[in-house]
């Protein structure tokens, strides 16, 4: 089973929208290029890590869905996980309730088959269950610096 999560905030679709299409950079890492508009291209870095994706799908306030084109992962301890992510997609989706919004976020291709599941895992639990959604509710993330 892909990873999946959801979370449920008070911020607005459009405060969502935005944190996710344009300022992954205060909530997940240092990007390269503009994230905003169906067909962009852009590197996300950690370290020597290095993962491309291209926006595939773009449905303002609604969905988000990128494609990883390149993926150059190294971490401490574990082997063979350099291209791991190639391939896979990210799929973000924004549901408007009356007085809050829920994102669910599905990584396919990111399973227990891979190596760096675990870590991979950890890694979005944090950076989408707490420095998005502090970035979402306070104004401040926590990005990989």
């Amino acid at each position: 089973m892909d990873y999946r999560t959801s979370f449920i905030t008070p911020a607005n679709e459009e405060t969502c929208f935005k944190a996710i299409a344009e300022e992954v950079h205060k909530w997940w890492g240092y990007v390269d290029l503009p994230t905003g508009k169906l067909g962009d291209e852009f590197s996300i870095f950690f370290g020597n890590t290095e993962w491309r994706f291209k926006i595939t799908k773009y449905i303002p306030y609604e969905k988000i869905s990128w494609r990883c084109i390149r993926a150059n992962h190294f971490h401490v301890g574990l082997e063979g996980i350099r291209e791991e992510w190639l391939n896979t997609h990210v799929v973000w989706e924004i549901a408007k309730g009356e007085s809050e919004t829920m994102i669910t976020f599905e990584h396919k291709g990111l399973n227990e088959t891979l190596n760096c599941f675990e870590v991979c895992k950890t890694g979005w639990d944090y950076y989408l269950l707490t420095s998005l959604r502090d970035y979402l509710e306070t104004g401040k993330g926590n990005p990989f610096k």
